[in-house]
């Protein structure tokens, strides 16, 4: 499914809101991020917890973000040929900003 579509099921399901980030539309949970398209790499970008992030680039799923030189962390950058992940790894996000 892709992002526009994962995203409105969020919003209507789950009570996230549209915001931006760096320039970009992204979405909350109250106030929190957890999810955006990062246009310049054409990816998504996800908040998740740090042990999280280090499976998902040992297994190849995804890419460290590290958008001004610096590791972020609990930031993973997942590419839009991993589209199909998306729903799954945005409700996981969401779970991690709501404290879940």
């Amino acid at each position: 499914m892709n992002y526009e579509k994962v995203e409105r099921k969020i919003i209507e399901d789950h009570g996230a809101e549209k915001s931006t980030m760096m320039g970009s539309p992204c979405l909350r949970y109250q106030g929190r991020f957890f999810s955006m398209i990062f246009e310049k790499e054409n990816a998504l970008v996800l908040k998740l917890k740090e042990h999280r992030v280090n499976e998902l680039v040992a297994c190849g799923l995804g890419r460290e973000f590290n958008f001004t030189k610096k590791r972020f962390k609990e930031w993973i950058l997942i590419p839009n040929n991993e589209e199909t992940k998306y729903e799954e790894l945005m409700i996981e996000a969401l779970n991690y900003a709501k404290g879940i």
